[in-house]
């Protein structure tokens, strides 16, 4: 049980390492609570018996009146100690903001696990430790050594870093930004990203969460709490900053699946199924959350471009057509208004060119013909400062078209000194303002992203009835037995047989009757066709010379190799889409399932998608219409469609092939061949690593 009113409300706080050093981090908290905060302050500090002109305590136990909160700022060997005397007090919640911790090694971390293990015993709420604190400007409550109290606004925000709080508190006010909650979780130890989720889905003065994290240390419970937040009728969207994003993160592996993964592929995965909306930047971070909290949700993707110059009106049309919207041309009703009422404009096209001499009257007249547009769901407003722009003026019309409409709007004032007294107006009237034309668009792209992503519903993948079946033996799973396993779940496989002399392989494809593609079976040979394992066009005239040549040049190239004997598989004639769809097993993110284009070239061509299992109907969808590859599926360049369905049915398989098998740690089919029209697909070969 968390306490969230004693950390979010209190009405005494009790400050533990308070200090009369100027400077110090004890006394930033006696001024920054001392300033605003209305209910009861106690100072803690054994050394001294008055702050600032207040009172103070030699021990927290000494304190009489009854304390909701405790914020702790003393060095990491003592904070143990007061740990416990918060908790035989009965306070419910704490912030430690002490560091020392597990940031700090190997023996913090110990440190930090005995801490944990104290606060789970005492039920405590904690934010820290190694924390800035948290903030509540609703109640004037600045329990942080930050210098600056935000403004209330409809805003939370999260941080694993405290230091990127204070600047992100100076760029809010730049903003114009205000702040519901701010909380600087720091290592982690007690409350994570994952419970304040669940919070401030419930939390009536947020309306959108901003976060800075690091990592997730609970993956299933951060894909609940975040859908909790994104989903369903009073959906709230996530923007989200993470670092870490290089290929260091990247695991060895033998398989695909495994070598083409890595972390932030994996995090990509989480935060797409999750409904977050990942940024890049810190001003991106921001100028999504103003476009967001002063703008209602798009209907659809079409968006207007109003501008006073054509380069840039280019510009954003490029930018808004990559973050997902469409620029339509505008209904000949919408034209002819325009052609009527401003007077600049003599043919109708999208984006809306008002020239280097437009007035407040021009904008103003377009604007209110596009916002009576049905086609039109959105603005994206430009202006840069030519010779005689009246700037302000342009600013209040955009103010007051704003108050008239459902649509939302977004504007970019190109320049820095000349557009300020433009964008004050802009951002005082709560319209989304931008310095680049590009993250207008970009921030406008999120909001019809969250709009779609809001209202999904997930329909799960059905399952069969199975028998779990023995449990496979460590190590490379010989290709054969690998396809049997998928045999028994109903994948539509090839036929094959194994044989392990030549005439075992000419008995085997005259009973297939087919022709084949012969492949060495070796437990020590992972890529077959590097070592000359595999040859095509096999038949039952050449089975046998060819198998005594196959085996003689694999021994060759590999003598250390142990050599079963051979596959023998019914090549596929008909020309289809080679896809590769595999599944690999995570420590912290679980399985991970993995589509995209597939055959020998997948390393070259990397066109690949993951998601995190269990997926659903629509997210497998999604995976597979995230790929390249995808613009083969619908009569590309007059050819033949295919079925999406029959891999979303192959990737149901996969998953509870994975879910049945925990000891399989990857799994690649490749190819697995997407045919034409509804014949489905053809599983040619299958790769599955047991431990």
């Amino acid at each position: 049980m968390h306490y969230w009113e004693s950390l979010f409300y209190p009405t005494s706080i009790a400050i533990v390492g308070a200090s009369g050093k100027v400077g110090s981090v004890g006394h930033s908290l006696v001024q920054n609570l001392s300033a605003s905060f209305t209910g009861k302050i106690f100072l803690v500090n054994p050394k001294t018996t008055a702050i600032d002109g207040r009172s103070c305590f030699s021990r927290i136990e000494d304190i009489q009146d009854a304390i909701d909160l405790a914020v702790v700022a003393v060095p990491a060997a003592i904070v143990p100690s007061v740990v416990e005397a918060v908790g035989k007090k009965g306070i419910k919640a704490m912030i430690i903001i002490s560091a020392g911790f597990k940031e700090s090694g190997p023996e913090g971390a110990i440190k930090e696990k005995e801490l944990s293990e104290m606060i789970t015993h005492y039920g405590i709420t904690v934010i820290g430790p190694n924390c800035l604190g948290v903030i509540n400007p609703e109640i004037g409550m600045n329990a942080s050594f930050a210098p600056d109290m935000p403004s209330f606004g409809g805003a939370a925000f999260v941080s694993q870093s405290g230091a990127l709080c204070t600047a992100v508190i100076d760029y809010a006010k730049h903003l114009n930004l205000g702040f519901s909650k701010f909380v600087s979780i720091g290592n982690k130890a007690c409350i994570d990203e994952v419970d304040l989720f669940e919070y401030f889905a419930q939390d009536p003065k947020t309306r959108i969460v901003l976060a800075y994290i690091e990592d997730v240390t609970r993956v299933p419970g951060f894909l609940k709490n975040a859908r909790k937040l994104t989903t369903g009728t009073n959906a709230k969207p996530i923007l989200l900053l993470k670092s870490g994003k290089s290929d260091e993160g990247k695991r060895a592996s033998v398989s695909h699946t495994g070598a083409l993964g890595g972390i932030d592929v994996y995090y990509d995965a989480l935060f797409r199924q999750s409904g977050v909306l990942r940024v890049d930047t810190i001003p991106e971070l921001f100028t999504a959350a103003s476009s967001f909290l002063y703008n209602p949700l798009p209907k659809g993707k079409n968006v207007a471009v109003i501008t006073n110059a054509g380069g840039p009106g280019i510009l954003v049309t490029d930018a808004a057509i990559k973050a997902g919207l469409s620029v339509p041309k505008l209904t000949s009703s919408t034209c002819s208004l325009l052609v009527k009422t401003v007077s600049s404009i003599t043919s109708c096209n999208n984006p809306i060119d008002l020239l280097g001499d437009a007035t407040n009257e021009r904008y103003e007249k377009a604007l209110a013909a596009v916002c009576a547009d049905d086609a039109i769901n959105s603005l994206l407003v430009l202006l840069t400062p030519q010779g005689g722009t009246p700037i302000t003026e342009i600013a209040n019309s955009i103010v007051e078209v704003k108050k008239t409409t459902d649509k939302p709007i977004v504007v970019s004032f190109m320049g820095q000194h000349r557009v300020v007294p433009g964008v004050d107006i802009l951002k005082a009237g709560n319209v989304a303002v931008c310095d680049y034309p590009e993250d207008a668009a970009t921030a406008l792209g999120l909001l019809v992203a969250f709009t779609h992503g809001s209202k999904q519903v997930d329909t799960e993948l059905p399952t069969i009835e199975r028998a779990r079946g023995k449990k496979l033996p460590n190590g490379m799973v010989l290709e054969q037995e690998s396809m049997t396993l998928l045999q028994t779940y109903g994948f539509p496989v090839v036929k094959s047989g194994f044989a392990g002399s030549a005439k075992d392989a000419k008995t085997v494809i005259d009973l297939l009757r087919v022709p084949c593609s012969m492949k060495i079976i070796s437990p020590d040979i992972t890529h077959k066709s590097d070592i000359g394992g595999v040859m095509l066009d096999v038949t039952s005239t050449s089975v046998m010379s060819l198998y005594e040549e196959m085996m003689h040049r694999v021994r060759t190239n590999v003598p250390q190799a142990k050599l079963e004997g051979v596959l023998l598989v019914e090549m596929v004639k008909e020309k289809g889409i080679e896809l590769i769809i595999g599944a690999t097993r995570d420590l912290l993110f679980g399985v991970m399932i993995m589509v995209g284009f597939g055959g020998v070239t997948v390393e070259v061509f990397n066109d690949t998608a993951f998601g995190i299992s269990p997926l659903s109907k629509e997210e497998a969808t999604e995976l597979i219409n995230k790929l390249h590859v995808k613009k083969l599926f619908d009569n590309f360049r007059g050819g033949p469609s295919y079925d999406r369905q029959a891999v979303v049915d192959v990737i149901g398989k996969v998953q509870q092939l994975m879910n049945d098998h925990p000891e399989i740690m990857e799994l690649d089919i490749n190819p697995c061949i997407l045919l034409p029209g509804n014949k489905g697909v053809k599983i040619v070969d299958v790769r599955v690593r047991v431990v």
